[in-house]
């Protein structure tokens, strides 16, 4: 009698491990559902900040400018600006092309050769223009000052959501002042 309670718990204990390594994942199973997570978040926060570009359409930026200066640039670092004092998001002003007609129709012709812009507003001596990125349709905005009394172009360039833009406005401005000194 002993020795069947002894086979008997020893079975069942035999099962139990039995069980017990059937339930064990396997490390392929671990990886695919690995992988669908990771799929289902890159998924989800592509959609979110594809929805952030969109977005930023419908915002209204403070600009202009005002006695000779452009608005207060904000506390992101994700804009650059020719009357900045940080120095972390200055950029020089560039010189005027000869008259102010000259000068704006040049800014006008180098916006037209960078592509992806609209121009939104124009007058005498301010142009605004709208800059959208191809993929995530982030909208930034980019401003021109024609400043005769120092015969310079005030240039700022800003986005409109998020914190960072990845030196997005600081390449916009390399690439129109490398158009516009040619």
């Amino acid at each position: 009698m002993q020795i069947l309670k002894v086979y008997k718990h020893a079975n069942l204990h035999s099962r139990h491990l039995n069980t017990m390594k059937k339930t064990k994942p396997n490390a392929a199973g671990i990886i695919k559902w690995l992988f669908i997570i990771l799929c289902t978040l890159m998924l989800a926060g592509f959609l979110f900040f594809k929805h952030l570009g969109t977005w930023s359409a419908d915002i209204s930026p403070k600009l202009g400018v005002t006695n000779g200066q452009f608005a207060a640039m904000p506390e992101t670092p994700n804009a650059v600006s020719s009357q900045t004092g940080i120095e972390s998001k200055h950029v020089e002003p560039l010189p005027m092309t000869g008259s102010v007609k000259q000068t704006k129709n040049k800014i006008l012709q180098c916006l037209q050769e960078l592509g992806s812009n609209k121009i939104v507003t124009q007058n005498e001596d301010y142009i605004h223009a709208v800059f959208v990125s191809p993929i995530m349709k982030y909208h930034d905005d980019v401003e021109f000052f024609i400043d005769t009394t120092t015969q310079k172009v005030q240039f700022r360039s800003t986005s409109r959501v998020g914190k960072y833009d990845l030196g997005a406005n600081r390449a916009r401005y390399d690439a129109f002042k490398k158009l516009y000194l040619r």
